[in-house]
């Protein structure tokens, strides 16, 4: 293993600087009339030559120091390998020395944004595997596309004990490998967040409300209430929101291009974007848990996508955690067995179904949020005398509309909740519109909480958390309503790891 030490890549020193530069050049412009007029009043002569040297030169000095200062770290920061450690040197009057275990690293991720595609440099961001700071990169460098490939490759080799060996597809491959643009605009519009469909029927039910209340006589009424001006207004809004949803799906898209995912040995290799590319190389033992996600058009159509759960990975919002786009449960299925064959998808199919007595605790937590949101704001609006108003019918109309939400709220939680455990795998489902299953190893459950209320004690059934080593967004993986004889095989066999 090679002990030669490297430097960033030049163009860091732009990539550093470049915010402060465009920053000053902003102060600089919004401040141009002040200075112009300056030098126009008092002319170009010998008693304002030392001014204008001063004002000149301070325009100037600046960016130089902020460029000197980036090029002297840039030219005294050094990378280099040392045995097991990957260690990162900064020689600047305040010296740094950041020493890694390679055996610790989590996983890699290439990545390369416009500018970078354009110099021909890439990103080399490495995530290690500790929950303290799980939430952002351990490591981005700046190399050139050779020396980052020769890097990585380095880096897999000492975290696996063993040479790497670098694997590259052909064109067929890499052609039959990539998703095609309608699998990525099926996946794309079945993976639709549930807040768009909140949304929507959140905006339904308003308009239904104001056309029950006698607010509007019709929907073309609601359109050309106040004249043409206020038409074009409202169609100008209406525009505006289409083109945010739109501009989510092509953003969506564009995030997805070439996307492909594909086993090597004992890695995982992750492809895509197109204005930001992305290229992971996660160790199979560093992934901690499966998630098989189906959003609710996904549901509709039987569909499901697989998103993996490993330190470094979803940390940031361009940073996606896909494994598989979404389709058909069967074909996702094998996908899983044949890329990721250690986290058994398919068990999924052999979950239970909500364990007796479930249905009464939702019923009765349904009940609570009913009269809270509901029969209370009810009664406080009879005693205001708001009842005895205009808006009579449309609070009424409004209060039966909530009651509606949180009983298919709670019938949808209901239908969701599942358990399965095996011999070396737990598999929890959870969610309301979206539907989300977990499949966990028992040997990365590093924390068990149970919980019980009376009336689940009364039955007993209990709910709770496992949480496994991830970031903070993912470290909790909550479960609900298993039976006692579930909760002690659970205990036990995370015992036995």
């Amino acid at each position: 293993m090679t002990t030669e030490k490297i430097h960033c890549h030049p163009t860091i020193i732009l990539e550093k600087a470049g915010g402060l530069l465009i920053a000053w050049v902003v102060i600089l412009l919004s401040q141009a009339e002040g200075i112009a007029a300056l030098l126009i009043e008092e002319g170009i002569n010998q008693d304002s030559l030392p001014l204008i040297l001063c004002i000149l030169g301070l325009m100037l000095l600046i960016p130089l120091l902020v460029t000197g200062y980036q090029f002297l770290v840039w030219r005294k920061t050094w990378i280099y390998m040392d045995g097991t450690a990957f260690i990162i040197e900064r020689n600047t009057l305040n010296r740094k020395k950041n020493t890694y275990s390679i055996a610790h690293i989590s996983n890699i991720n290439m990545e390369q944004n416009l500018f970078e595609l354009l110099v021909h440099t890439c990103r080399l961001k490495l995530d290690m595997e500790n929950a303290s700071d799980a939430d952002s990169t351990d490591i981005s460098i700046l190399l050139s596309l050779q020396k980052a490939e020769e890097l990585k490759s380095q880096l897999l080799s000492g975290s696996q004990g063993g040479e790497h060996t670098s694997f590259a597809m052909d064109g067929k491959q890499a052609e039959s490998s990539y998703a095609s643009f309608p699998e990525i605009l099926s996946h794309c519009i079945c993976s639709l967040p549930g807040y768009y469909l909140v949304f929507l029927g959140c905006l339904t039910g308003v308009l239904l409300l104001l056309l029950s209340a006698g607010e509007v006589g019709s929907l073309s009424d609601l359109l050309y209430e106040e004249g043409e001006g206020s038409f074009f207004m409202k169609m100008f809004a209406a525009a505006i929101f289409i083109f945010t949803y739109g501009y989510q799906i092509i953003k969506r898209l564009m995030a997805f291009y070439h996307f492909t995912a594909y086993r090597q040995g004992n890695d995982i290799i992750i492809h895509y974007g197109f204005f930001r590319k992305q290229d992971y190389t996660i160790p199979v033992g560093r992934i901690h848990a499966l998630r098989i996600v189906q959003p609710p058009i996904a549901r509709l159509m039987g569909r499901a996508e697989a998103r993996i759960v490993c330190i470094g990975i979803g940390d940031s919002e361009e940073e996606l955690t896909q494994l598989s786009l979404c389709r058909k449960k069967e074909d996702l299925f094998q996908c899983l067995a044949g890329i990721l064959p250690e986290f058994p998808a398919s068990s999924l199919n052999h979950m239970r179904r909500p364990p007796k007595h479930a249905g009464k605790l939702y019923a009765c937590s349904c009940l609570c949020w009913i009269g809270i949101c509901c029969l209370l704001p009810y009664a406080v609006t009879i005693s205001l005398g708001f009842m005895e108003t205009q808006w009579d019918t449309f609070l009424l109309y409004a209060y039966l509309w909530l009651g509606g939400f949180l009983v298919l709220y709670s019938l949808l939680r209901y239908s969701c909740i599942g358990f399965y455990g095996e011999s070396a795998h737990v598999l929890f489902s959870g969610g309301s519109l979206t539907k989300t299953a977990m499949v966990i190893p028992y040997s990365h459950i590093q924390h068990l909480c149970v919980r019980q209320n009376p009336l689940s004690r009364y039955y007993g059934l209990y709910r709770g958390n496992v949480y496994i080593l991830a970031s903070v967004v993912n470290r909790e993986v909550g479960f609900s309503y298993i039976t006692e004889g579930e909760k002690d095989l659970l205990v036990l066999k995370m015992k036995k790891v």
